[in-house]
């Protein structure tokens, strides 16, 4: 039993290490994605936001089911405009207006990204291929 829990604590130590050690060139990699998604996202562009997902998307609807949903290109613009609508958190009227603020990553933001991985609101991004892609998103509304 201590062993086990050696070892859950030595992968849990070398997981935020490797959070933490994010490198400069990776983190101006995904600052410069995230400036083109955004770009395509805030003009509501289906066919740009496409070309940076690795389908078929992943989507988790609800916090209290494990299922998930894949989402192909071909539903994609549904998905995308029912998501954009959904209520958001704190002074914001829907999903639209929050990720329209987040024009520029915060500290917390920048926290959240690593060499091959990033999370972003209800985003999750991974490299496939050597190129960030959305391949997560929770659809959950606030």
């Amino acid at each position: 039993m201590k062993s086990s829990l050696l070892s859950l604590a030595m992968c849990l130590l070398l997981l935020v290490g490797k959070a933490q050690r994010t490198s400069a060139p990776e983190l101006k990699e995904f600052e410069a994605f995230w400036k083109k998604f955004y770009t395509a996202l805030v003009k509501k562009d289906i066919q740009g936001v496409s070309g940076f997902i690795d389908f078929p998307l992943v989507v988790k609807k609800s916090l209290t089911d494990t299922a998930v949903q894949t989402i192909d290109k071909d539903q994609f613009a549904t998905f995308f405009n029912d998501y954009l609508e959904l209520p958001a958190k704190e002074e914001f009227a829907n999903k639209y207006n929050l990720l329209r603020a987040r024009k520029l990553l915060s500290e917390d933001d920048k926290s959240m990204v690593s060499d091959d991985a990033a999370t972003i609101e209800d985003f999750e991004f991974q490299k496939v291929d050597g190129k960030w892609k959305l391949v997560y998103v929770y659809m959950l509304a606030q």
